[in-house]
């Protein structure tokens, strides 16, 4: 896949520009996106590149063809040097980091495995996904723990209005802060750093959901001071389906317990490996990772952010200048990711996305309900600014 890239489009000395079509242009060819699709739900699933879809297939083809313990004995290895390019990518030790098949497992084992007892407090937003949202809340039926959830403002105030939302939930029994780092909902960008900072002062252990900035923003866990971040292979990373990161910071992974034991297991599994122990694993798709992981490295983080979020503001700034649209997410860069939410007033969100879809094959996202009520852009690097402007042109045509 590295050579493929390579070949395709040498390297410039400089970083391309965020705006320097020729060379995305070239990176878009390394999709088998369907031409008749104008595809921008990265928030949901991301399309794997050609690279990380033949590397999946050569090793899945070797597995089936010979599933011999001799043969299978090269993914062992092969999972060590996924697991210290996924710690590279996300400025951590090796030894900080579990394969997962989720964001939402990763999230759940962080729920399930600290040691909280009825009244200890759990603060949340309510723009949570489900699985840092919803799996605290049936923790709390269970064992009686509190959850204080903070309220969404939308769209978001200021980095620092969310900051004082959250440590204003904060008392003495406040044992975890989990919040999302760039929310599904409305794109909101929450200020991880401040957030982890806080919960550090006061020995609280802070949990990150990063499916919406894995492979999107170019995130250093030991900057942020999190304790767990959890991501997915299948959204922004572009890689395979049901593949997914846990970051477990070192200090705190002697307080964490397995959510699975199983053969394999062990108490002396060095690090974050203890929590990954699921029985037989798909062994070919942690190879589909790796070639994801040298797809990210190829291209550079923050290249890949920096374009991202360019091709998000163009539909933001363009979306915004609609008379009958109301733009849920931030313009903000501080505040916002590479998730736009908006509401068309005169259409309801599913009558308008089946519209766009029969019309302009234009693929993307819809809440029905709710004060994220409305239809989802989430534009990645295998999009034009072109793809943009005939997006927005699309929404403008029925918006009226």
């Amino acid at each position: 896949m590295r050579q493929t890239l390579l070949q395709a489009a040498p390297a410039p000395a400089t970083a391309p520009a965020a705006r320097d079509e020729e060379y995305w242009e070239v990176v878009k060819r390394q999709f088998p996106l369907d031409e008749g699709v104008l595809y921008l739900n990265a928030a949901n699933v991301c399309p794997a590149s050609r690279g990380v879809l033949d590397r999946h297939l050569e090793y899945l083809r070797d597995f089936q063809a010979n599933p011999s313990f001799q043969n299978r004995e090269k993914y062992e290895p092969l999972a060590e040097r996924a697991r210290a390019k996924a710690a590279r990518l996300l400025g951590a030790n090796k030894d900080e980091i579990a394969f997962m098949r989720n964001t939402s497992e990763g999230s759940n084992l962080i729920v399930r495995g600290i040691d909280l007892k009825a009244g200890d407090e759990v603060v949340i937003t309510a723009h949570n996904h489900p699985s840092n949202n919803d799996s605290w809340k049936v923790l709390a039926k269970r064992i009686g723990i509190v959850i204080k959830e903070v309220p969404a403002t939308i769209p978001a105030v200021s980095r620092q209005d969310l900051f004082e939302g959250v440590e204003k939930a904060v008392t003495a029994r406040t044992r975890v802060i989990a919040v999302t780092h760039c929310t599904s909902t409305t794109g909101v960008a929450y200020p991880a750093r401040e957030i982890a900072e806080l919960a550090r002062r006061r020995n609280i252990w802070m949990h990150l959901d990063g499916a919406q900035t894995l492979g999107a923003f170019d995130v250093n866990v030991g900057e942020i001071g999190c304790d767990s971040y959890a991501g997915s292979s299948h959204k922004w990373m572009m890689g395979p389906l049901e593949a997914g990161i846990l970051y477990v910071r070192a200090a705190r992974i002697a307080e964490l317990w397995p959510s699975v034991v199983t053969a394999g297991w062990a108490e002396n599994l060095v690090g974050a490996r203890k929590f990954e122990v699921f029985g037989q694993r798909d062994n070919p798709r942690l190879v589909a990772v790796e070639a994801a992981l040298d797809f990210l490295e190829l291209i550079g983080m923050p290249r890949i952010e920096a374009r991202m979020k360019a091709l998000a503001t163009r539909a933001k700034v363009q979306l915004r200048e609609i008379g009958g649209v109301e733009l849920k997410t931030n313009v903000e860069p501080e505040l916002s990711g590479g998730v736009i939410k908006f509401n068309l007033r005169k259409h309801e969100p599913k009558a308008a996305y089946d519209m766009l879809w029969k019309s302009h094959r234009l693929a993307i996202a819809q809440t029905a309900a709710g004060d994220a009520k409305g239809l989802r852009f989430s534009p990645h690097i295998y999009n034009t600014m072109e793809e943009i402007d005939r997006a927005v042109a699309a929404v403008k045509e029925i918006a009226g």
